[in-house]
């Protein structure tokens, strides 16, 4: 682990907010800010979750952004802030309306009330064109919606699938099938965590304010992914199998109603087997390293 700079040998940027810090990317961007002079303040709903990104922290608020009240101060002397907050979860409670959309709104409001200047917070890759196809989408959306409606400055990250979102696959190819969604030859370029909180850091070192699009080094079909996962699981075998994207869609909106995270993670995967998610190659960590650091 690097040992994190003493305060006195650092570049004050500002204090800023750390939304999300026990997450896997909010770890990685804690770490990016601090050694980049900013003064950070992890937003937390537990403190030991933070594990070695706490060295990284100046301050641990813990709070609840689902629960208004439990926020109150948390922007207090904050120059700018950054949210990453999101479920991905398959389980029903919390929703991704709950998280993804409320929770994030309250940060909003909350930021604005304390005077905060800039507001960096991550969406999904083309959210903006296809925020029809998923609620999920759509929620983070309306996020993107409010912060342009109001006085702080934004920007705006869409990236491509997580590391850790990949590590599915490589846990499909140790049980021996992959299983893919629509056509194997969609493409993507995930993006590890270090990766995107560079991008996050010149967001905030920078006085550009567009959004950015962006994915890791490696633009892979489905295929590729699957072939990677296999041979970072060490099987020789590869045995792969596809859903139709219009099957996988028809799920997720019939167990919706029932299941509301379930349904809109489904309808959200049922379009990236259909088109391409590729971003702005960028960043220096490979997937097929990934899957063989995760192996046993």
């Amino acid at each position: 682990m690097n040992t994190p700079p003493e305060p006195a040998q650092r570049r004050s940027r500002g204090t800023v907010v750390v939304c999300g810090a026990t997450g896997y990317l909010g770890g990685h961007v804690v770490r990016a800010l601090y050694d980049d002079g900013w003064r950070v303040r992890a937003l937390v709903r537990d403190a030991g979750r933070l594990g070695d990104a706490a060295d990284y922290c100046d301050d641990v608020f813990v709070g609840r952004p689902t629960e208004p009240d439990s926020i109150d101060g948390l922007f207090d002397g904050a120059d700018a802030a950054f949210s990453s907050i999101g479920t991905r979860s398959f389980g029903r409670r919390p929703s991704f309306r709950d998280v993804d959309e409320r929770a994030n709104l309250n940060l909003v409001d909350a930021a604005e009330r304390a005077g905060v200047g800039r507001f960096v917070f991550v969406s999904i890759l083309r959210g903006d064109e296809l925020r029809a196809a998923s609620p999920l989408i759509e929620a983070r959306e309306r996020v993107v919606d409010r912060l342009r409606a109001g006085p702080m400055t934004e920007t705006i990250i869409r990236p491509t699938g997580f590391f850790n979102d990949m590590r599915a696959f490589r846990d499909m190819a140790e049980r021996g099938r992959v299983w893919l969604i629509g056509d194997r030859r969609t493409r993507i370029n995930p993006i590890h965590g270090a990766d995107l909180a560079e991008v996050i850091r010149e967001a905030f070192a920078s006085d550009d304010t567009s959004d950015r699009s962006v994915g890791g080094p490696d633009v892979l079909s489905q295929a590729d992914v699957a072939h990677l996962a296999f041979e970072g699981a060490g099987r020789r075998t590869e045995k792969v199998s596809t859903v139709p994207s219009g099957v996988v869609r028809a799920i997720g909106r019939l167990i919706g109603p029932v299941n509301p995270n379930a349904g809109a993670n489904l309808r959200m995967f049922a379009v990236m087997g259909e088109q391409d998610m590729v971003g702005e190659p960028i960043g220096t960590h490979h997937l097929a390293d990934e899957f063989t650091r995760t192996g046993p």
